[in-house]
C-alpha cells in the first residue's frame, strides 16, 4: 500500500497536458496578495488552469519503460511564463487602471539559438545600445527585422522567429555579457517578451499545493500567464472599491498585456468546463477565442468575449453599450 501511495504522488514541476485535458478552478479572492494586502473584493472571484501535475508512477514508467517524455519540465520553461514575473505584472495593470500610477518595464527573453556560440536562453537588457526599458524601446531597437508573431498556445503573445542576414547586431545580457552577431535581427529562434512590474511591487497567489512547497523555488516554474486577465480584474475590483461581482461568480482565463488588452491562451474548452462545474455565473475570456465555446452546453454561465480589461470591467460594471 505504502508503494501504491508513493507512486500516485504527483510531481509538482512535471505538467501533462493530454488530448482531452481537465480543467481546473481555483479561488482567487482572499488567495491573491498585492505588496502584502489580500486582495478580497466583494463576490466570488476564480481562475482557471488546464492540464495536472505528473504522477511519481507515471513519470518512471515514461523515463524507464516507454522512453517517451509525456510532461513538460517546468523547471526549464521560460521566465516570461513564472508566477514571479507573471502575477507582479498582471497586478499592475489592474492597479495602473484603478488610477495608482504605476510604471512597468520590460523583460525580453531569448532562446534556441540559431548559431553555435551563443547562449540557449537569455534575458536582454540591450541591443544595439537601446537599453530594453519598456516596449517603445524594444520597437525602435527592432524596427527594420521581420518576424513572424506569436506561438502556438499564445501563453507569449510577443514571440518572434528571427532570421539571420549580412549585418550586426550586438546585444547584452541581465549578466552583462555582450554579444555580437550576424544581423540585423537577433540569432534566436524565439524571443518572448512581457511586461514587468516594478521591483516594489510584490503580487502572488496562494493555495493548498503551493503552500506545500517552498514559495520562492515554487513561484520559478513556467506555470503560465493564461491568468493574467483575472489577476489584473480582481485586483482592480479591489483597488478601485467597485462591486463589480454584483452577487456573481466571475471566473475568467486569458493574458493580459501592459496595455490591458488581452491575450490567447489554450485549453478555453477544458476550462470552460471548469468554470461552469465550478458555478460561475461568468466566464470572461479572449474575444479571439469565443468560437472555441459555442458549442459547450455551459448551463448558467454566461459567456462573456473581451479584448480588454476595460471591457471586462464595463460589462461588469453594466455600462457596455
Amino acid at each position: 500500500m505504502l508503494l501504491v501511495a508513493v507512486l500516485a504522488i504527483p510531481v509538482p514541476w512535471l505538467h501533462v497536458v493530454s488530448d482531452d485535458p481537465p480543467g481546473t478552478a481555483w479561488r482567487l479572492d482572499g488567495r491573491l496578495e498585492v505588496n502584502g494586502i489580500s486582495v478580497d473584493p466583494p463576490g466570488e472571484w476564480t481562475w482557471l488552469a488546464v492540464g495536472r501535475p505528473q504522477l511519481v508512477g507515471e513519470m518512471l514508467y515514461d523515463r524507464f519503460i516507454d522512453n517517451e517524455e509525456r510532461a513538460a519540465d517546468l523547471r526549464s520553461g521560460s521566465v516570461t511564463r513564472r508566477p514571479g514575473v507573471a502575477e507582479p505584472a498582471a497586478a499592475a495593470v489592474g492597479l495602473r487602471h484603478a488610477g495608482h500610477a504605476v510604471d512597468l518595464g520590460l523583460l525580453v527573453e531569448v532562446r534556441d539559438p540559431l548559431l553555435e556560440g551563443y547562449p540557449a536562453s537569455a534575458e536582454l537588457t540591450s541591443v544595439n545600445g537601446i537599453s530594453l526599458t519598456d516596449r517603445a524601446a524594444w520597437q525602435q531597437a527592432a524596427t527594420g527585422w521581420e518576424a513572424t508573431a506569436g506561438l502556438p498556445t499564445g501563453e507569449t503573445p510577443q514571440s518572434t522567429r528571427a532570421r539571420t542576414v549580412s549585418e550586426q547586431v550586438t546585444f547584452q545580457l541581465r549578466d552583462g555579457r555582450q554579444f555580437t552577431a550576424p544581423g540585423p535581427d537577433l540569432p534566436y529562434a524565439t524571443i518572448n517578451m512581457v511586461d514587468r512590474a516594478p521591483a516594489d511591487l510584490q503580487a502572488g497567489i496562494s493555495f493548498e499545493v503551493a503552500e506545500l512547497l517552498p514559495g520562492d523555488w515554487f513561484r520559478e516554474l513556467s506555470l503560465g500567464r493564461s491568468h493574467g486577465m483575472m489577476v489584473a480584474l480582481t485586483t482592480y475590483a479591489h483597488a478601485s472599491g467597485q462591486d463589480l461581482a454584483q452577487g456573481r461568480h466571475v471566473a475568467g482565463t486569458g493574458g493580459i498585456r501592459g496595455d490591458g488588452s488581452t491575450t490567447r491562451v489554450g485549453g478555453v474548452p477544458a476550462k470552460a468546463g471548469a468554470a461552469n462545474r465550478a458555478g460561475a455565473d461568468v466566464l470572461l475570456l479572449p474575444a479571439s477565442q469565443a468560437h472555441e465555446v459555442e458549442d459547450l452546453a455551459l448551463p448558467g454561465t454566461t459567456v462573456v468575449p473581451v479584448e480588454t480589461l476595460d471591457q471586462a470591467i464595463r460589462w461588469l460594471a453594466g455600462t457596455t453599450p
